[in-house]
């Protein structure tokens, strides 16, 4: 049997089960935050409930699933999950012509009851264009995607979980000691301009040695000739691939190698990273 709730803020709730009406009345009365996911009227510890007894039952504040008394705890809390939704308020809204421009919030909810280190939050800015039926068009959002990248790591506790990875020249060559860089002209035949310590640490090769000289000095006799890669990572997709290499001194080694466009304000490709990671060796 189904419980209901009394009344409060002229809400009116006839059942645990959330009806469109209800919800739509729910928003209504509170149209000053917009979520991604509908709200739900969820009855607070001290609101009276009519239907006492072991088979009332009512809304989990955090699932959309009906519980009922009897639940422990722990069950509770083992059905917890990570959510994560957007606030927009009305108030901030600018409508021009067919555009509509307003900040938003994206928070995480119940990533430290789940094991976070904390909660992430990104704010940004959202775009929407509407055409000539009032129909909507596209949505642009904004934000700092690397500093959310950034955020997610701490958040985890873990910094290798996500790998931020450069887009430009000038953060290429940002010092870094655990990837093995090395940076190319984006037009053939892509001579080496830069490369750092940990990449000489595995081949071997300087600054000094490569300057000028494109990748194929790392080429030997079971090299595969790949030109299609590095071709494509010019015209601005990036690749990955294995290979065998050779280093100054004809060692040969399994590489894994990624290839990563670097561009300008203009969007145009203007270097190329390459980044290698030495393999285990073959038996």
């Amino acid at each position: 049997s189904s419980s209901s709730v009394e009344p409060t803020n002229n809400e009116s709730v006839a059942s645990t089960a959330p009806t469109a009406a209800a919800v739509a009345n729910h928003n209504a009365n509170n149209n000053n935050l917009i979520g991604s996911q509908p709200s739900v009227i969820v009855p607070k510890q001290n609101r009276k409930r009519r239907n006492e007894g072991p088979s009332a039952n009512y809304l989990h504040p955090q699932s959309n699933f009906i519980d009922n008394d009897t639940t422990s705890s722990s069950s509770m809390e083992s059905s917890r999950e990570i959510q994560a939704y957007y606030h927009l308020n009305e108030d901030d809204m600018i409508l021009t012509d067919d555009v509509l421009m307003c900040p938003f919030i994206f928070r995480s909810q119940d990533a430290v009851l789940c094991g976070a280190l904390s909660e992430c939050v990104m704010p940004g800015m959202l775009r929407a264009c509407f055409g000539p039926t009032n129909k909507l068009s596209n949505v642009e959002m904004i934000f700092d995607a690397m500093g959310f990248c950034q955020q997610l790591e701490r958040a985890s506790g873990n910094d290798s979980l996500a790998q931020i990875i450069p887009n430009s020249l000038e953060m290429a060559l940002s010092p870094i000691s655990d990837e093995a860089r090395v940076i190319t002209q984006s037009k053939a035949p892509f001579p080496i301009v830069s490369v750092n310590e940990a990449w000489t640490r595995v081949t071997g090769y300087t600054q000094v040695d490569v300057e000028g000289k494109d990748l194929s000095i790392l080429n030997g006799r079971e090299t595969k000739e790949k030109n299609s890669d590095i071709e494509s990572v010019a015209k601005g997709q990036c690749s990955c691939s294995v290979n065998v290499h050779y280093d100054v001194n004809g060692r040969d080694f399994f590489s894994f190698v990624c290839s990563y466009p670097l561009t300008n304000l203009k969007n145009e490709v203007t270097h190329l990273l390459h980044v290698f990671q030495e393999l285990p060796a073959r038996e």
